[in-house]
């Protein structure tokens, strides 16, 4: 593609540029929710929250009970499982490490 637009040159290497770096300085936090019985927990919300209150957007549990939230920069941050639509969440301190974080199987109440 050429052009002559010095401007959408810079625009277009400034949005690479912040692509590239985005996607190297993130993680991917992946863990599954079974019940009490063994079986996998569908449709649950996880999300996770900085140390400056800041959450992410939440992911669900797919049928499998797998749940997968992506672009999560390293540091500190509280696992929230919100089991009970309204309720209060189950709520776990954990650490992000690049490029994954396997969280241990977590047993929710039914």
């Amino acid at each position: 593609m050429k052009t002559k637009n010095p401007r959408f040159k810079m625009a277009l290497c400034a949005l690479f540029l912040f692509l590239a770096v985005g996607l190297v300085h993130a993680a991917t936090v992946r863990g599954r929710l079974i019940h009490p019985n063994g079986y996998t927990a569908g449709g649950i919300a996880v999300t996770v929250i900085n140390s400056y209150g800041v959450r992410c957007s939440p992911a669900y549990t797919g049928a499998d009970g797998m749940y997968y939230l992506f672009n999560i920069p390293a540091g500190p941050y509280r696992l929230e499982i919100w089991v009970y639509p309204g309720g209060a969440p189950m709520v776990y301190q954990i650490q992000v490490y690049e490029p994954y974080t396997d969280m241990p199987q977590i047993v929710i109440p039914y």
